[in-house]
């Protein structure tokens, strides 16, 4: 009953829809240091800094929390579509091969011991999901969508999904309707060379803002990347989310 009653009060709620294709896709939800995973859906925190990017909001900023609160008020439901997805582990190093007599800048990208001296080679090891493909759905202010939606359209810096070297494979197509499912109908009629996919087939990920059977915490909802504000520095929070098939 209370699932119903939850989705009733966002029958009418303006949603913005778009598509997340790429041959990998990366969405670390609390991977530090040499290991980062990646979750088997994107994050909030990431599809938010997707657009806080399109839009160019500077992370740097003093008022880059005050510019992202609209963004993060947002609700966010993700939809896995019908491509299969694997894993993929990359294996990476960092700081070999610099001059340690070179220029303060290269000297920034040698990892170091605690005590400042130099550490040497560091061995790290990324993952990914490959051939993936979601769809994020906003749901809120409707004035709030449209500018996101001309960002998507014409972003003033780069999109990529979770590190730089994921660049999308197809348009985003964003796509506002009058609520959610709509939005999901409309943009899966409007993204090129998608055959018909019956939704009963699709997994969801949801913010689900009233507590239910099923919901779990996840800390990705963004504060802020670049400034941490606050007597502890914390740049995410956490938020309820369901996962589920219809």
């Amino acid at each position: 009953q209370q699932q119903i009653l939850d989705d009733k009060c966002r029958d009418n709620m303006p949603a913005l829809s778009f598509y997340l294709d790429a041959p990998m896709q990366s969405w670390g939800a609390s991977s530090k240091y040499q290991y980062r995973e990646t979750n088997s859906f994107p994050t909030k925190s990431a599809i938010i800094g997707i657009i806080a990017a399109a839009m160019g909001i500077d992370k740097h900023a003093a008022d880059e929390a005050t510019n992202l609160a609209p963004l993060t008020a947002l609700l966010l439901t993700v939809v896995k579509i019908g491509k299969s997805s694997t894993r993929l582990t990359d294996f990476h190093t960092i700081g070999g091969g610099y001059d340690k007599s070179a220029s303060s800048r290269e000297k920034m990208s040698i990892p170091q011991k605690a005590s400042g001296a130099p550490f040497g080679t560091v061995i790290t090891r990324r993952s990914y999901l490959t051939d993936a493909a979601f769809i994020a759905i906003l749901e809120g202010e409707l004035s709030v969508l449209e500018q996101i939606r001309m960002a998507l359209l014409d972003p003033k810096w780069g999109v990529w999904f979770g590190r730089k070297n994921c660049l999308p494979a197809t348009p985003l197509t964003p796509t506002i309707a009058g609520d959610r499912s709509t939005a999901l109908v409309e943009i899966l009629a409007a993204i090129p060379g998608l055959e018909p996919l019956p939704l009963d087939s699709c997994e969801y990920q949801e913010e689900h803002p009233i507590p239910a059977d099923g919901v779990f915490y996840q800390s990705d909802q963004p504060v802020a990347y670049g400034q941490h504000h606050g007597p502890i520095p914390a740049a995410y929070r956490a938020r309820p989310i369901r996962h589920h098939r219809p």
